[in-house]
């Protein structure tokens, strides 16, 4: 014989209560998380003339290049001179920077505070109480080390293997500097969260130390990460190691639990009662 309804619905509002508490412990972890590690938010606006003004200063972009799109590209700022050499050969004579949308781009961006809209982030911006950033961001698809593989083999570098092999991209950064001249930096583009957690999970075994990541490629939350994305066929995967989740602790799994045993003690409180018709006997043959 089954329990009674009563033992059921009792069951149920236990789990509610145990859902209410864990849930409310978990919202708080959450956003204590969040306040101590709250990531910066980057605003970008993306430049498309080859003639525009930076810091007073007069900017100019040009090409350098034969039939083939082979060449440099010019980026003339100031009395100042940067050559960047094409990674992507484009044949075709597109007008302006689209000739070579697909591995650079040039960004302005600018860093907004933490509750603030963006109508206010454009008016701060505006009354020059934020500083307003400038950025050019190359693309190389061989500019990186190939990690060790299981089978030792490496690809041809041509084009195709080129935009599949994104663990050999490499993003350059020359930031323009108010007083002149460019800031430049080289970041790869990031190990998979499951590579690394395979990497983590392999060290605990061997008894090794904890891997970490390593400091030349791109880091989430940081304004090289946000300015890379444009230039990707697909973003990176979104790990696990910068999320509020992993400091839920006991919450989220007795959250998850209470949910379950909620709808399984519903399930049988309203459960219809099972009929007998008259043909069946006593030992239910």
């Amino acid at each position: 014989m089954r329990p009674r309804r009563p033992v059921f619905l009792a069951l149920a509002a236990a789990s509610v209560v145990t859902l209410i508490f864990s849930g409310w412990a978990l919202a708080n972890r959450i956003e204590r998380w969040n306040e101590t590690n709250g990531r910066p938010i980057y605003y970008f606006f993306s430049v498309d003339t080859t003639l525009f003004t930076f810091a007073g200063k007069p900017v100019e972009v040009r090409d350098e290049l034969n039939d083939e799109g082979e060449g440099e590209v010019i980026v003339e700022y100031g009395d100042d001179t940067l050559r960047i050499p094409v990674t992507i050969p484009n044949e075709l004579p597109l007008p302006g920077l689209a000739r070579h949308s697909e591995w650079l781009k040039f960004h302005a961006f600018a860093q907004g505070e933490r509750g603030q809209t963006f109508d206010e982030f454009q008016a701060a911006r505006e009354r020059g109480e934020i500083d307003t950033r400038l950025v050019a961001v190359v693309r190389t698809p061989f500019g990186a080390d190939a990690k060790e593989g299981l089978f030792d083999l490496e690809t041809e570098e041509d084009w195709g293997w080129g935009e599949v092999r994104r663990d050999r991209w490499a993003f350059t950064f020359h930031e323009f500097l108010p007083e002149g001249g460019w800031r430049t930096e080289t970041l790869r583009f990031p190990e998979s969260g499951k590579a690394f957690y395979r990497r983590q999970v392999e060290a605990e075994k061997k008894g090794l130390p904890a891997p970490v990541r390593r400091d030349d490629e791109l880091k989430e939350g940081t304004w090289q990460f946000d300015a890379a994305i444009p230039l990707m066929n697909r973003p990176p995967s979104i790990t696990t190691e910068m999320q509020a989740l992993r400091a839920a602790g006991w919450t989220l799994p007795v959250a998850s639990a209470s949910i379950v045993v909620l709808m399984i003690s519903l399930g049988f409180a309203f459960a219809p009662k099972r009929r007998w018709n008259d043909a069946t006997s006593e030992d239910g043959t």
